[in-house]
């Protein structure tokens, strides 16, 4: 068994609940089934892993799903193109679909800590002051179970929270202030929360889509590995993501490949984290 394998393995009880069902094994067709809890739960979860992929959706959108999953090959079907096909079928009902996220997982085989960093655990009372604005990626005081933070004097400038999933799973959220980025804060940040996740006997799962490339980075520098894909639905209106973050190489020049006048002038701005 490969350690991505491994790692999976890890996460599988958490994924699998999520979905309702056992994840297929390979070889298998695409799997569309019931969600859980067709209320209050997650009103799309799709997973992939390699060449395999399931389902669990609303009632109302079972016969959609199997018909696309059935016609589009799994890179497309967990791309942004699945994503606006999948979205026809759910954006009547109030609800998007957002994807692919990657999901990448380590456990203390793959870690790998920076040692000597500044982050510390917050306390309540740090926590009450936190601007969920600029820390918008960290989980809220209803999800997170632990802080850690780096402060430059009485400023907090690099947060990351913690989601206890079941199942020894915890989540990662991470944010950077804008004006303290590139100064490996993130990466500082990151490491004193894994290290206190793996004590307390869990493994560490984080997401960064494939345009955060600085977060990738991040995360593959860390020891986290990428070990499957998943779609998710959302309620509220369709979101899309940003032009690619990050430069391949410190101080190039990059070129939009469209003309401005070519850009997708349907797309508004984001005004809730002004």
């Amino acid at each position: 068994m490969t350690t991505d394998e491994q790692l999976f393995d890890l996460v599988r009880p958490w994924v699998e609940d999520t979905l309702g069902c056992p994840f297929p094994d390979s070889g298998s067709e695409p799997l569309v089934v019931s969600a859980p809890d067709q209320v209050n739960g997650q009103p799309v979860f799709g997973v992939r892993r390699n060449m395999q992929s399931a389902f669990a959706v609303r009632d109302q959108w079972l016969e959609s799903f199997g018909e696309l999953s059935a016609q589009m090959h799994p890179d497309l079907l967990f791309s942004i193109t699945g994503a606006y096909d999948l979205s026809r079928v759910t954006l009547p009902d109030g609800v998007n679909v957002w994807g692919p996220a990657p999901g990448y997982v380590a456990d203390a085989s793959t870690w790998i800590p920076n040692s000597g960093s500044a982050a510390e655990r917050l306390t309540s009372e740090q926590i009450a002051l936190i601007d969920f604005k600029t820390f918008w990626h960290c989980a809220d005081v209803d999800e997170a179970i632990a802080y850690f933070g780096i402060y430059e004097g009485e400023r907090l400038v690099s947060l990351c929270s913690v989601i206890d999933h079941g199942f020894k799973v915890y989540e990662i959220g991470i944010d950077v202030v804008p004006d303290a980025k590139s100064q490996g804060l993130g990466s500082a940040v990151w490491s004193a929360t894994g290290d206190w996740i793996l004590g307390e006997g869990a493994v560490i799962f984080a997401s960064a889509a494939l345009w955060n490339v600085p977060s990738g980075r991040n995360m593959r520098r860390r020891g986290l590995r990428y070990v499957y894909s998943s779609m998710l639905g959302n309620i509220g209106p369709f979101k899309v993501p940003p032009q690619p973050l990050g430069t391949p190489l410190p101080g190039m020049t990059m070129t939009d490949i469209y003309p401005r006048w070519a850009m997708n002038k349907a797309i508004q701005e984001r005004e809730d984290l002004g």
